[in-house]
């Protein structure tokens, strides 16, 4: 059995956030050390909110910490209402009697980082505001990361927040060009797969009615998806970024220079990834600002090999 990978989700708990702590905290092949919170798809109050409700829910211990209630640079944009009243598919939890540890998310991430004798993957399911303060107050931890996994960005699918750019990286373009202009390795899960899995309204159904909370709690959140969005199937969206670090045979990755376009009106935020050919690259360079950094970028998924694991895991029967 191949040892747990240790990682540190950073989330803005809305209702496929909560999918995916269903999976990382359910996945034997992950050791989930620290959860941090940032403003994003809901205000930081409610992110907070609604991932202690979820891991009460699920009796689960891992630490949360609150971090960054805005973006770097820009105001705090009105919370998503595609999440339901209560930020997180209108699951109504009980209240949490758990509170936050009493640090700041990113003092919680230098503690966990450091405290760890292997390096962490750092799970990105929301902007990038914890990151890359992070980043810049303790550059001196890179050493401590092994990778850094976004959700974020596009490769030739059209944005979701403006026609160029995708939410998490358009909340906060700045922290994203910090985060993917460091030395680290980042691995982007872009819009393009992030629409590729789904479950359909009677598997939901059926999760929704199974003997497992996490399944019981999964099957509310996709059949909410089919209702609001009045479709058949549900996107699994963030939860399939994790579905990556726990089988990352199921996926196919290819490396790109990529930035992050912050000038631009209508099109800040967007990733502009180079797919020319490596000779063309070479031959026309002068437009990049500065030496263009490469990412790996998730291209494909195999959604039915997913599908398996995200069911196998929220039901408990997922193996080593």
């Amino acid at each position: 059995m191949d040892k747990p990978i240790p990682v540190l989700l950073d989330v803005d708990t809305g209702y496929d956030d909560a999918l995916a702590l269903l999976l990382a905290l359910g996945s034997p092949a992950l050791d989930v050390r620290a959860i941090t919170c940032v403003a994003g798809n809901q205000r930081l109050p409610q992110v907070v909110t609604n991932t202690l409700k979820l891991l009460h829910a699920l009796d689960d211990e891992t630490p949360v910490a609150a971090g960054m209630d805005r973006p770097l640079l820009e105001p705090m944009r009105p919370p998503l209402a595609l999440h339901g009243r209560d930020g997180m598919a209108d699951l109504d939890l009980p209240p949490s009697p758990r509170t936050v540890v009493p640090l700041h998310a990113v003092e919680l991430m230098r503690r966990t980082l450091n405290a760890s004798p292997e390096p962490v993957t750092l799970i990105c399911l929301a902007p990038l505001t914890n990151i890359a303060v992070l980043l810049r107050m303790y550059p001196q931890l890179q050493p401590k990361i092994g990778r850094i996994v976004v959700m974020g960005g596009t490769l030739a699918a059209h944005g979701n927040t403006s026609p160029a750019a995708e939410f998490n990286i358009r909340h906060d373009p700045e922290a994203a060009a910090v985060v993917l202009g460091s030395a680290l390795p980042v691995c982007l899960y872009p819009l393009d797969v992030f629409r590729a899995i789904s479950f359909s309204r009677q598997e939901a159904v059926e999760m929704a009615q199974s003997a497992s909370v996490a399944a019981q709690l999964a099957g509310r959140i996709l059949r909410f998806a089919c209702e609001f969005f009045q479709r058949d199937d549900a996107l699994v969206g963030d939860a399939g970024t994790v579905a990556t670090v726990i089988d990352p045979a199921a996926c196919q990755v290819a490396a790109y220079p990529v930035t992050v376009e912050l000038t631009g009106h209508a099109t800040r935020g967007m990733t502009l990834l180079d797919r020319r050919l490596p000779g063309q690259r070479a031959r026309s360079t002068d437009w990049w600002e500065t030496s263009p950094v490469t990412a790996d970028v998730v291209t494909a998924v195999d959604a039915s090999a997913y599908r398996h694991l995200l069911r196998a895991t929220w039901s408990g029967t997922a193996r080593p």
